[in-house]
């Protein structure tokens, strides 16, 4: 495409007003059947024709990227195009300015290519991931619930039928005639077996939903995990927890919460480790949490395989909720992961991820 006449290009012109012309007076000159076909017109039909013939359906875009092209000299770039029947094509081109000896823009040289269907699965693409992605979390987000429910229940109607079995039971055996020895030695085994399943009941209750997080909030939560792991596991514990701000509630807290609890895992099935890290630091405008240890360090193979489950988990619960999360083997062996969330204050004063 060649000007009728050159232009001078440079931090003195009045750009704006060049492109005004450039669009009316550059022209296209020379083109190949290829391209005609591209644009659904006979050849001798594009002879002649003007940027803003090209871009009649959106002028501003197509002076945008002329003026990269002029300041540049030259782009490479995809645009949305319009062919001359109106229907719409996506371009990949590439386009070299073309100057004369006192440096003035003369015109230009392009190669483009028809991208659309490419263009298009990759929206498809791009668009059934962004669907996935809401349908985890709906289903992480349902998950939740339900074990809060089932807690819940579990808490108020079994426990309360266990503490009433646990008192008739106790009754019975201060009633019983000492002579009757059989008996009480049966009670007795009863009681403690009922203590037994009280307390699995308790962990149970707790592993589903932790009372702890929503009475005390996540940092606190976090700590009472950290040092539950510590005591189970028998990993030396380090906890740094710095809270500049509000935890965060609901949903958030829960998601946290649970990578922790995955990320916790992780190290006491694969680390071989003796030590572990747990950093919480709560910002007004960012959360940040990291879980190290000292073990073995996490490999290439591991990161990547398609094994690695749990750690897509944790990135996809990261993602959801506008953040990050990001596994790496430390210098001196180990393995840190790194959730990053960026916060936001809502008009309750509470603070929950962008």
């Amino acid at each position: 495409m060649m000007l009728d006449e050159p232009i001078e290009w440079n931090d003195a012109a009045d750009k704006e007003a060049l492109l005004e012309h450039v669009f009316r007076h550059q022209r296209m000159t020379i083109a190949n059947e290829a391209y005609a076909r591209q644009y659904r017109v006979a050849l001798p039909e594009l002879i002649g024709k003007t940027p803003a013939e090209f871009f009649a359906h959106d002028i501003e875009a197509g002076k945008s990227g002329w003026r990269a092209m002029f300041d540049a000299g030259h782009l490479h770039v995809e645009t949305d195009e319009g062919r001359m029947d109106g229907t719409p094509v996506r371009i990949e081109g590439h386009y070299l300015c073309v100057y004369d000896e006192r440096g003035r823009i003369t015109g230009h040289i392009g190669m483009q290519r028809d991208i659309t269907a490419r263009h298009r699965a990759a929206e498809e693409i791009a668009r059934s991931c962004e669907e996935l992605r809401a349908l985890a979390a709906r289903l992480e987000s349902v998950r939740e619930e339900e074990r809060t429910r089932i807690a819940r229940e579990l808490h108020d109607e079994l426990g309360q039928a266990l503490t009433g079995l646990k008192l008739d039971l106790a009754w019975m055996e201060r009633r019983l005639n000492r002579q009757q020895s059989e008996l009480v030695d049966r009670c007795a085994n009863l009681l403690g077996r009922l203590d037994d399943v009280m307390i699995a009941v308790r962990r149970i209750v707790t592993e589903l939903r932790p009372s702890v997080l929503d009475q005390l909030g996540l940092a606190d939560a976090i700590e009472w995990q950290a040092q539950d792991f510590a005591a189970r596991t028998g990993l030396a514990l380090e906890l740094d927890i710095r809270c500049e701000s509000p935890s965060p509630s609901g949903a958030v807290a829960s998601a946290v919460f649970r990578m922790l609890q995955e990320a916790l895992t992780n190290v006491a099935k694969h680390a071989n480790a003796t030590q572990v890290k747990v950093a919480l630091n709560v910002e007004p405008f960012s959360l940040s949490l990291d879980i190290s240890d000292n073990g073995r360090g996490i490999t290439r193979d591991e990161l990547r395989g398609s094994h690695s489950l749990g750690l897509l988990g944790l990135r996809e619960r990261a993602i959801a909720l506008g953040g990050s999360v990001n596994v790496f083997r430390d210098a001196s062996a180990g393995t840190t992961v790194a959730l990053r969330l960026p916060l936001l204050t809502t008009s309750t004063g509470e603070m929950s991820a962008r």
